[in-house]
C-alpha cells in the first residue's frame, strides 16, 4: 500500500458528546504527566490541533491525509517535562465546513503517552478532562473561500489556554479511524521578531459607521459554507471597517510600544508564515485590532487584498498580560496593530514559523553565485519552505491548497534541495485515499487535495498533470510499487477524456475550469483549446511509457500531427478553434506566447522542426518583452506557467546565457520586495507561491548551487 498503518495501544478517539458537529468549535483537552526523559506523545486528530507544556506552545498538527486517514505524529516531550506533574493542554479545533485547505470530516482527537514499554494518559479515559474553548467567539466569518474561519477572541473572562472556572464537558468516545504514519519531518517551529515599526498613528472606533457586506460574507450554507450574517456574534471586517486609522504619529525606534487608542505597523525580515505572536499587557480594556499582509498597499495594509480577511481580533482586560498566539498560521510581511478604545503595552511582536524543517536542505549557494543570485536563491528557499509543511501548498496564506501542476514544479524543488520526495510521496499518496470522488465524475481527480468541492467544479488540465508528475517521480525515487498501485485510476482519468474527444481525437468542450495559464489564455479554452491538447499529447505519451502500453504511444504520436496540422498558423501556434453555426470547427486566430511554450514543454514542437518559432520566443521574447514593444500581437505570458516553461524549456535546450538573464530578470524585484517568488509577475495576488521555488532548479542547472 501506498501508506504505512499505525496503531494506538490504549486511545480512543473521542469529541464533544454534545454539539458532535458544530461548526468553528475549539476544544480544550487537558492532562498531567510526570517528568520523563524519553517520553513521546502520540496524537492525531481533526481538524486542527495545536500543542501546550506547562503553558508553552510546543507543536501544531497534524499532517493531512486523504478522507478517512489520520497521520499519528509523534512528538519527542521529555525536555518539556520540568515538573513532577506537568500540565499538557491541546487546544483542537474542529471546523466541519468544506473548503479547499482541510477535509471536512469529524472532529477529534487521540493521543497517549509512551516510555519505554509503559503507555499511560490515554483519550478515552479519565486521565484527561475537556472543556469548551469559549475564549475563541464561535460564529465569524470565513476567512477565505478557500479557508475556514477568521479568529476573534474574547479573554475578559477568560485567560488563553486555561480551563480555570470552567465547567468540565462531556465526552464521547467515536469509532475506531484509520491512522498512517506521518512520514514528513516535524517542523522546528522557530520564531521570528519583528524587524521595526514602520509606521504609527491614532486609531478611533466608529460604532455608527454602515458596512456593506462584501461576499466574503454571504454564504450560502451549503456549497459555500459558513454562518450567516443574522447568527454571527461578531462581523470581523465590520469591526475591522469601524476603527479608522489615521496615519501620521510618531514612528517607535525600539521593539516595543505603549498604544492608547492607537496604533503601529510592523514589518519583518522577509514575507514569513506562521502563528502570530504577541505579549501584550493591557493597561486599560481594548479592543486589539490585528491587520496584516504580504505588501503595503499606498503604504498601508490592505487587509482585504487577495479577498481574505486578514484580521484577527482581541478583546483584552485591564491589569492582565497576555501572550497570544492565533490558532491558525498566516503569511505577512507587515504586520498593524491597533489598540482601540484603551491602552495596551506590547511587549514583543513576531511569529511563530510553520515551514518545512531548514535541517533537511542540503544544497547551498557556492562561490559562483553573485550577491544577486544568493538573493534569489534565499527568496525561493523561503518560498519552498513555507509551501511544503506536510503536503505541496499553492501558497501559506489564501489557501494553503494542494494544488497539481504546481506540484508538478514543487516537487523537483524537494529532490534538488533534499535528495528526497517524502512530502512529494505523501502529497500523492494523499489523492488516491478516496477511490471516488462524491461531486466529481468518475475517474476524474480533484483540482487540489485534501480538500472538499461541493460545487463540483474541477480542472481537467491539472488531472493531467498528476500523471505527468507521476513520470518524474518514478524517475526521482525507483517506486515502481506506488506506480502500479495507482494505475487503474490513471486509466480511469484517461476513459473520463476519452468521452471527450471528437474525431480528429482532440478534446473539445471539456467541462468545468480549463485551465492553461492566468493570462488571455485562459480566454481562450473553448471549443478545442490546443495548449490542453498538447498536454493531452503528453499526458498519453507518459502513461504509455510508465505502463508499456505501446497503443497509447502511437495516439500520442498521432495526436501530435493533428495539433501541428490543426494549429499552426504561419509560424505561430493558434490557442484555439470554435465551431460556427455550420458546424466547422475554424481557428480563432488568437495566439498566445503561453501556448507557445505548452508545444515545446510537451513535444508537440521542437526547436528542430519549428526553428523559426523557436528563434522568435529565444530572442524576442523574455523579461524585457514588454518594453522592446516587439510582436504585440501575441498575447504575453504570466508568470503561471509561461514564464516557469520558458524557463524550463531553456534549460532544456542548454541556453545558459538566456536562462540567467531570464532569472535575474524575473525574480530579482520579487526578492528584493518581499523576501519570497510571486504567482503573478505583479503582486496582485500571492506573493509567496510554491511552484515559484523552482528557480531553484535552473540555479542548479548553470552552476550556482554545490
Amino acid at each position: 500500500m501506498y501508506y504505512k498503518s499505525v496503531s494506538f495501544h490504549k486511545a480512543e478517539a473521542v469529541w464533544l458528546r454534545d454539539g458532535m458537529r458544530e461548526m468553528n468549535r475549539t476544544v480544550l483537552f487537558e492532562c498531567t504527566v510526570s517528568a520523563g526523559e524519553h517520553t513521546e506523545m502520540h496524537l492525531a486528530g481533526h481538524s486542527c490541533y495545536q500543542v501546550y507544556i506547562n503553558g508553552a506552545f510546543i507543536f501544531f498538527g497534524p499532517a493531512r491525509a486523504g478522507r478517512g486517514y489520520y497521520r499519528v505524529d509523534k512528538l519527542p516531550i521529555g525536555k518539556y517535562l520540568t515538573e513532577t506533574e506537568n500540565k499538557v493542554s491541546v487546544l483542537v479545533s474542529g471546523y466541519h465546513c468544506s473548503n479547499y485547505y482541510l477535509i471536512d470530516e469529524q472532529a477529534f482527537l487521540c493521543a497517549e503517552f509512551v516510555d519505554g514499554s509503559s503507555v499511560f494518559s490515554p483519550t478515552g479515559s479519565d486521565a484527561w478532562k475537556a472543556y469548551i474553548y469559549d475564549q475563541r467567539v464561535r460564529k465569524v466569518q470565513r476567512y477565505s473561500f478557500q479557508r475556514i474561519f477568521t479568529e476573534v477572541y474574547d479573554f475578559t473572562c477568560w485567560d488563553p489556554v486555561s480551563s480555570s472556572g470552567k465547567d468540565e464537558t462531556a465526552l464521547a468516545v467515536l469509532e475506531p479511524r484509520n491512522y498512517i504514519e506521518r512520514e514528513i519531518s516535524l517542523p522546528a517551529l522557530p520564531e521570528e521578531e519583528i524587524v521595526r515599526f514602520v509606521s504609527a498613528g491614532k486609531a478611533e472606533y466608529d460604532a455608527g459607521m454602515v458596512c456593506e457586506p462584501s461576499h466574503a460574507l454571504k454564504s450560502d450554507g451549503v456549497k459555500y459554507p459558513g454562518f450567516l450574517m443574522n447568527e454571527m456574534e461578531v462581523i470581523t471586517e465590520f469591526e475591522a471597517a469601524r476603527t479608522i486609522l489615521t496615519y501620521g504619529g510618531e514612528v517607535p525606534q525600539g521593539k516595543s510600544v505603549l498604544l492608547d487608542r492607537s496604533f503601529v505597523e510592523a514589518e519583518m525580515k522577509t514575507d514569513v508564515s506562521g502563528f502570530i505572536k504577541l505579549k501584550v499587557k493591557c493597561i486599560a480594556d481594548t479592543m486589539l485590532r490585528v491587520t496584516f499582509d504580504e505588501i503595503l498597499r499606498d503604504g498601508k495594509v490592505d487587509h482585504t487584498r487577495m479577498s481574505c480577511r486578514n484580521v484577527v481580533l482581541y478583546r483584552l482586560k485591564a491589569g492582565k498580560q497576555y501572550t497570544l498566539i492565533t490558532a491558525e498560521p498566516y503569511t505577512y510581511k507587515y504586520i498593524n496593530i491597533a489598540s482601540v478604545g484603551g491602552t495596551a503595552e506590547i511587549r514583543y511582536a513576531g511569529i511563530i514559523r510553520l515551514d518545512f524543517n531548514e535541517s533537511e536542505i542540503i544544497r547551498k549557494p557556492n562561490s559562483k553565485a553573485d550577491e544577486q543570485i544568493r538573493r534569489i536563491y534565499d527568496a525561493a528557499v523561503q518560498t519552498f519552505r513555507q509551501n511544503t509543511l506536510d503536503i505541496y501548498m499553492d501558497c501559506p496564506s489564501r489557501e494553503r491548497a494542494g494544488w497539481l501542476c504546481d506540484s508538478f514544479f514543487t516537487s523537483r524543488v524537494e529532490y534538488m534541495l533534499t535528495g528526497k520526495s517524502t512530502v512529494e510521496h505523501a502529497f500523492l499518496a494523499n489523492f488516491m485515499m478516496e477511490e471516488s470522488y462524491a461531486d466529481l465524475p468518475n475517474g476524474m481527480l480533484p483540482m487540489c487535495y485534501p480538500s472538499d468541492h461541493p460545487n463540483g467544479n474541477f480542472i481537467p488540465n491539472w488531472a493531467m498533470w498528476y500523471c505527468i508528475e507521476l513520470g518524474e517521480y518514478l524517475e526521482r525515487t525507483g517506486d515502481r510499487e506506488f506506480i502500479d498501485e495507482v494505475k487503474g485510476r490513471m486509466y480511469d482519468l484517461l476513459a473520463y477524456f476519452r468521452g471527450f474527444e471528437n474525431a480528429d481525437g482532440l478534446l473539445e468542450k471539456l467541462e468545468k475550469w480549463v485551465f492553461v495559464e492566468w493570462s488571455e489564455c485562459n480566454h481562450l479554452v473553448q471549443d478545442i483549446n490546443y495548449p490542453t491538447n498538447m498536454l493531452y499529447c503528453k499526458f498519453k505519451r507518459v502513461l504509455s511509457e510508465l505502463y508499456g502500453d505501446e497503443g497509447l504511444g502511437r495516439e500520442a504520436d498521432a495526436l501530435k500531427k493533428v495539433i501541428r496540422a490543426k494549429s499552426l498558423l504561419g509560424d505561430f501556434f493558434c490557442d484555439n478553434s470554435v465551431y460556427g453555426e455550420d458546424g466547422k470547427a475554424v481557428l480563432s486566430g488568437e495566439r498566445t506566447e503561453t501556448c507557445q511554450y505548452y508545444a515545446f514543454f510537451t513535444g508537440v514542437a521542437t526547436p528542430e522542426e519549428d526553428k523559426t518559432l523557436w528563434n522568435i520566443l529565444l530572442n524576442d521574447f523574455g523579461p524585457d518583452r514588454a518594453e522592446s514593444g516587439k510582436w504585440k500581437e501575441i498575447h504575453p505570458s504570466n508568470a503561471f506557467i509561461g514564464n516557469y516553461l520558458r524557463c524550463d524549456l531553456l534549460r532544456m535546450t542548454g541556453e545558459k546565457e538566456k536562462l540567467d538573464e531570464n532569472i535575474r530578470g524575473y525574480f530579482d524585484y520579487m526578492a528584493l520586495m518581499t523576501g519570497t517568488i510571486w504567482e503573478n509577475i505583479t503582486p496582485y495576488a500571492s506573493c509567496n507561491h510554491g511552484f515559484a521555488s523552482h528557480v531553484l532548479v535552473w540555479m542548479d542547472y548553470l552552476g550556482y548551487i554545490d
